[in-house]
């Protein structure tokens, strides 16, 4: 079921936070989280695309940040398994599947602890739709879809493809419900040199470049914006820069929020 936004007549929720896609870089999502809750900002609503929303469901569903490092280091995301020559997506996620029914088992947006909006693509509308109900996995995965990496999620009628395609920021379903609305973007596309611009990160670079007026926007709409800069240093698939990107988030925010 697609989110029809109404404004509420009331915040119900005291934090309120939005996730960012941005591949194994959504790992730095647990470092905001860590220093979010370290200074007292303990996220009680979730909202994220693609990464972000996969990080949002384990975190509404209870666990906590250490335990989701754990999971990160101990399960090998993109086994050789996956790969394989497919008109519809060279990535198998089935893989994906399986991890969130290991540690979501439920399955369904209603068994989480706390209330979780995951943005994705509507390939046939052209449309951003938030799911926050029914089937759990298939809405993360309809979000985290790479196109031409991943095959398309169908569901109802709708040909689903990655929320960051037109909404890298979900901020929408969240507007009203919170005190605080506290946004985290792990995809600040920072000045690089010419010959920083290898193949693969000229592709990532002009990705990013092209979804980031909208996250523009919606940063405006955060009371408070978390973006660590010169965040393509680190690559979108590189397991081994994992505890780096934590870390770098991590210090990062823990320093913005000193400075409040």
């Amino acid at each position: 079921m697609a989110f029809i936004w109404k404004k509420l007549k009331r915040r119900t929720h005291k934090v309120g936070l939005v996730l960012s896609g941005g591949g194994l870089r959504g790992i730095g999502h647990l470092g905001a989280i860590k220093a979010l809750e370290e200074h007292g900002l303990k996220p009680s609503i979730v909202s994220g695309c693609s990464a972000g929303a996969i990080i949002g469901a384990f975190y509404a569903a209870g666990h906590s940040v250490d335990k989701m490092l754990h999971i990160v280091q101990e399960n090998d995301l993109f086994p050789a398994t996956s790969f394989r020559l497919r008109a519809s997506g060279f990535i198998d996620t089935r893989f994906l599947a399986r991890l969130f029914q290991q540690y979501v088992p439920a399955n369904t947006f209603e068994s989480l602890k706390l209330p979780l909006y995951v943005a994705a693509t509507n390939l046939l509308s052209g449309k951003t739709e938030y799911f926050y109900t029914g089937p759990l996995g298939e809405a993360l995965l309809a979000s985290s879809s790479i196109p031409l990496m991943f095959p398309a999620v169908r569901r109802n009628k709708g040909v689903y493809y990655d929320g960051g395609i037109l909404d890298n920021l979900p901020v929408q379903p969240l507007l009203g419900q919170c005190d605080l609305l506290v946004g985290v973007h792990v995809n600040a596309p920072d000045t690089v040199s010419p010959e920083q611009l290898t193949p693969i990160k000229t592709l990532d670079r002009i990705t990013h470049l092209a979804i980031s007026q909208s996250v523009l926007h919606n940063a405006k709409k955060c009371d408070l914006f978390i973006e660590p800069p010169d965040m393509l240093q680190f690559g979108m698939f590189g397991k081994k820069e994992l505890m780096r990107i934590y870390e770098y988030v991590y210090a990062y925010t823990a320093d913005q929020l000193a400075k409040r």
